[in-house]
């Protein structure tokens, strides 16, 4: 798909969420666009979701409301859980991510710096191999489309303490459903630990995860688990503030 096009598609759905349904020819008199080319975009849009077409006029589809949804809800999360990831920085000290799913995919979005930073290359916006990553199994663990995703596509071990067959994976996320936390050790790197835990959404799914990645060396047993006790309850707080809108609403 070349750019121009690309473009328009996002010009005719901004226009419409604007202006609400319209015909071929105000949307093609509104972008100036030859009314021809509208037309065949228009459809093209509607046969894949983008839009819908009742009688003459073009309306926002059920795709596009999906997505935008999608992405308020993103920005939802990011922006409250905000105070709480700064929180559990001054807290624990070690380099903290938000990270949550699109799809089958998962990524970092946020990221918070401490005090004994790690020098890892943790892109934010980039997806992460789900099956030697704490956050990947974590959300293995609880959406069901990132689990066939993660058995679909290829396992390679990065280091000799990789899991990459199903039976040790599907052990792993048992684990994690039952301890509600994810830990991998060394499996993408040598001598890292990363840590995952949940926040779950009003309605039940896991909407992000807390991770926080370590020294292996940096971290004794006592501290470890001091650590996940305070990314749980950084979950947790999460998880309050995303309820009190969904209570708001249905009050």
């Amino acid at each position: 798909m070349d750019r121009q096009r690309l473009t328009r598609i996002f010009d005719v759905i901004q226009h419409l969420a604007a202006h609400g349904p319209c015909s071929v020819t105000e949307i093609a008199t509104a972008l100036d666009a030859p009314l021809s080319s509208t037309h065949d975009l228009l459809k093209a849009m509607v046969d894949t979701g983008l839009l819908h077409c009742t009688e003459k006029n073009y309306g926002i589809g059920p795709r596009t409301i999906r997505a935008a949804l999608s992405v308020v809800d993103s920005i939802a999360v990011q922006r409250l859980a905000c105070r709480h990831l700064e929180a559990l920085v001054e807290t624990i000290g070690f380099d903290v991510y938000l990270a949550m799913s699109g799809g089958s995919s998962v990524m970092y979005v946020s990221r918070f710096a401490g005090r004994q930073r790690v020098n890892l290359d943790l892109e934010l916006g980039h997806s992460l191999l789900l099956h030697s990553t704490s956050v990947g199994k974590l959300f293995a663990a609880f959406d069901r489309n990132v689990y066939q995703a993660m058995m679909a596509k290829p396992r390679p071990a990065l280091t000799s303490s990789t899991r990459t067959s199903p039976a040790e994976l599907d052990r792993d996320l048992a684990s994690i459903r039952e301890k509600r936390f994810s830990m991998s050790r060394g499996e993408s790197i040598q001598g890292i630990i990363g840590l995952a835990t949940p926040v779950f959404g009003p309605d039940g799914s896991i909407a992000a995860a807390v991770h926080v990645s370590a020294l292996r060396t940096a971290l004794s047993v006592r501290q470890l688990n001091a650590v996940v006790r305070q990314m749980t309850a950084t979950s947790h707080a999460i998880e309050n503030d995303l309820a009190e809108p969904a209570a708001s609403a249905s009050a």
